[in-house]
């Protein structure tokens, strides 16, 4: 069943895509139409339009061409060629027999008015080439050039070899052969790069800085002896049940260096302290003798979990923030959005209330469907009908139906406006039926 238009429809200068105009076999079948109403007549394949009273032809097609005098070919159906015929003309520039040099009148285009209708056929004149025998001359060159390059003179230039004073020494050997060495003292003003794989070996001393200033350059012993002072050198296990070994006084004859490290590796007192396996023992002087002269560095304390209390920290979860500041951890519950769980609030909006009770809420719709929803009609015979629903807003759905149980009501489409607290339906041409106006507010 086709859907029901009571009013006309505005594309606002868009286009229409793959739409199709209604088909009929005859104007009979059309029927009666309005003016300028149209159909596809599908027996003779034209469009139709209604027009004074008639359904009128707007196809405007040109249905046969006949060649004319010195022309062959035509046709009344598909694509149609017209060809100068070349066999019945004779040798003449006369305009009745066009030859060569001669002219004859052809169409040049063809007018029509907005039905297809031919008005008017626009015609030229054709002139034909003189000979059908055209000789174009081109020139060429005569000889080839040839384009040479002259090369320089073949006289020889001298070079001179000096040396430099404890750099480099040029020895003369013979006539023919120049032997380039280095003294026995040599100064490098630049850098001196060695390659290969090999060994250098030095008889004498290296002077070198007494600093390095990078990573890769040597160390001189000034620097060694005061970098390892007071470095830490591990010297192995430190059983503290047994003090092994002794290092609760000065051992002899390998008395205790400061920078000596030890890993406890059995539990126990050191002196007056309790160690576990896992610390670090520490000498800050030489030959200590008491606790004070040792660091201690703990490395026993256990991990904490829900039942044991020791090292651990708080991380963030889900809706849970966690903040830092001097050590001190600051917990926080996160706000709730649209794409993080967190602490929310019900609170109560239009048509809605809500109630709290042992931090549940209960959430309550006040509205009921009257308050929502309202009714009217076009009545049968009218053009128009008004529904004032007092909703207060304009956004609301409006549809339309016929009531026609015979058609089982269907949907039909009219000039719809709104107000703040109405709307009114409208149509082109009035129905022998109401047309029942429903309206539901939104939001």
């Amino acid at each position: 069943m086709a859907i029901n238009y009571l009013n006309s429809i505005d594309l606002n200068q868009n286009e229409l895509l793959h739409a199709q105009i209604e088909n009929q076999a005859s104007d009979v079948l059309a029927g009666t139409g309005v003016e300028g109403q149209l159909y596809f007549n599908t027996t003779d394949d034209v469009l139709k339009v209604w027009a004074n009273g008639a359904w009128s032809s707007i196809s405007g097609d040109i249905t046969s061409v006949t060649a004319g005098d010195y022309l062959n070919g035509g046709g009344n159906i598909g694509d149609i060629t017209i060809n100068h015929d070349t066999t019945s003309r004779s040798n003449t520039t006369s305009s009745d027999s066009p030859a060569y040099g001669g002219s004859f009148t052809v169409i040049d285009s063809i007018a029509s008015n907005t039905y297809g209708h031919v008005t008017a056929v626009n015609t030229k004149t054709v002139t034909l080439p003189a000979s059908d025998d055209t000789t174009y001359d081109l020139t060429v060159p005569s000889a080839t050039t040839n384009i040479r390059l002259a090369g320089s003179d073949a006289t020889n230039d001298d070079v001179t070899i000096s040396s430099t004073a404890n750099e480099t020494t040029v020895t003369r050997i013979s006539a023919t052969e120049l032997r380039i060495g280095l003294p026995d003292d040599v100064t490098i003003a630049g850098e001196l790069t060695v390659a290969g794989t090999g060994q250098s070996s030095f008889a004498g001393q290296v002077t070198i800085p007494q600093t390095p200033s990078a990573d890769t350059d040597a160390a001189s012993k000034h620097y060694v002896d005061q970098a390892v002072t007071g470095a830490l050198s591990y010297q192995g296990g430190y059983n503290a049940s047994t003090n092994t070994p002794n290092l609760d006084n000065n051992p002899s004859p390998n008395p205790i260096k400061t920078g000596w490290t030890y890993t406890v590796t059995a539990d126990g007192l050191f002196f007056t302290e309790q160690v576990r396996v896992g610390d670090v023992l520490i000498a800050e002087n030489d030959a200590p003798t008491t606790l004070a002269e040792w660091t201690t560095v703990q490395n026993n304390v256990d991990l904490a979990d829900l039942t044991t209390v020791g090292i651990g920290n708080v991380n963030p979860g889900e809706a849970i923030d966690v903040s830092y500041s001097n050590g001190t951890a600051t917990v926080s519950v996160e706000d709730s959005t649209a794409t993080n769980k967190g602490a929310v609030i019900v609170a109560p909006g239009v048509g809605i209330s809500v109630a709290y009770s042992n931090g549940t809420a209960t959430v309550t719709n006040t509205d009921t469907n009257s308050s929502n929803t309202d009714t009217g009609q076009i009545t049968a015979g009218s053009t128009s009908g008004t529904v004032t629903h007092n909703f207060g807003t304009t956004n609301v759905i409006v549809q339309t139906y016929l009531d026609n149980a015979t058609d089982n009501y269907p949907t039909v489409f009219c000039d719809v406006t709104r107000a703040v607290n109405s709307v009114t339906a409208t149509v082109a041409t009035a129905q022998t039926d109401d047309i029942i106006i429903l309206v539901q507010k939104i939001g």
